[in-house]
């Protein structure tokens, strides 16, 4: 069962149905097994752009995908003035923390890790992003391509009862764990940033902002009031929103699509340079990287900028074009 996702990053509904399916007649034929076998765990990634939803609540309500756990970016995250001392939005987790929360999920490290979201979700790129950056291995985390909302229109089984979600500050941090994870990789400070944004085009990286094109331009307010409007120098426009299907936020476009759009925005996404995506908080830059890996771009060579525009955009000494 777990051979029809290995190696795919993006997973169609269908495919998942098929793979729950499959799963639940096995649990079914031999009943002894338990959990000693590869599993497919689904997780609920929603986080929403807007303040009027709300992921979490959604999914302690329901309905979700029978069985799925959720995993909120903003509670996994690192958080107190020694990890987090500009008190930053959903910073990469700690690493015990990562741990320990996977270990309360009931995720191993051999299981195979489907992420989805509710619909209009545009964002469960992040929590793939985590997942990978944090160690579990990428050709065993996937996204679904389809919100919840197709799952049930296909007869995908959902659980329509209250239930409360995970929260960090629950977990025991000084319990050895069973899950095995390390510390984050693939992710830049504004530190580094500043030195590829110094260094111009001299610099072994170059920089993608994933925000709107009038934000961007500084033509558009910034949501988080009192941000400075614009962008950093020598960065290149990709608004994440361009490589989702206009009809269906939870999908991404073709592999020739995204290719187009890179193209659009005089990006070589073959280059040998590392390609460093930020955006508004670290979330929607998540989508580019998302984007660029199925492409087939090399993983290690794409880093996320967690602190984004949140962090540079309130610094009054950062160099912004405006």
């Amino acid at each position: 069962m777990s051979n029809l996702l290995s190696g795919n990053m993006f997973v169609s509904v269908e495919d998942c149905l098929d793979v729950f399916k499959k799963e639940c007649n096995k649990k079914k034929a031999d009943v002894n097994q338990g959990d000693n076998y590869p599993r497919t765990i689904f997780i609920d990634g929603s986080w929403h752009l807007s303040p009027d939803r709300h992921g979490r609540s959604e999914y302690e309500k329901g309905p979700r995908i029978r069985g799925a756990r959720f995993f909120d970016i903003d509670d996994v995250s690192a958080k107190g003035d020694n990890l987090n001392p500009k008190s930053l939005p959903h910073m990469m987790p700690p690493k015990k923390l990562f741990e320990a929360t996977m270990d309360a999920l009931n995720i191993k490290n051999s299981d195979h890790i489907v992420i989805y979201g509710t619909k209009g979700c545009m964002t469960t790129a992040r929590a793939w992003y985590t997942m990978r950056a944090m160690g579990h291995a990428y050709q065993r985390v996937h996204l679904m391509q389809g919100s919840l909302e197709e799952w049930e229109l296909k007869g995908g089984a959902v659980d329509t009862n209250s239930i409360q979600a995970l929260k960090s500050d629950d977990l025991d941090l000084t319990k050895e764990t069973m899950y095995k994870a390390h510390d984050a990789e693939n992710i830049v400070d504004m530190e580094e940033v500043l030195k590829v944004v110094n260094e111009g085009k001299n610099s072994d990286s170059i920089i993608i902002d994933a925000r709107s094109e009038a934000r961007f331009r500084a033509e558009a307010p910034e949501p988080r009031p009192g941000a400075r409007l614009g962008h950093m120098p020598s960065s290149y426009n990709v608004p994440f929103i361009d490589l989702l299907v206009e009809s269906d936020v939870s999908k991404f476009r073709s592999i020739e699509e995204l290719k187009e759009v890179f193209e659009k925005a005089d990006i070589d996404v073959n280059t040998d340079k590392n390609i460093i995506c930020s955006c508004g908080s670290g979330v929607t830059a998540c989508v580019v990287a998302s984007a660029l890996a199925q492409i087939g771009r090399d993983s290690k060579k794409t880093f996320i900028y967690d602190g984004s525009w949140v962090e540079w955009g309130f610094d009054p000494d950062t160099p912004i074009v405006s």
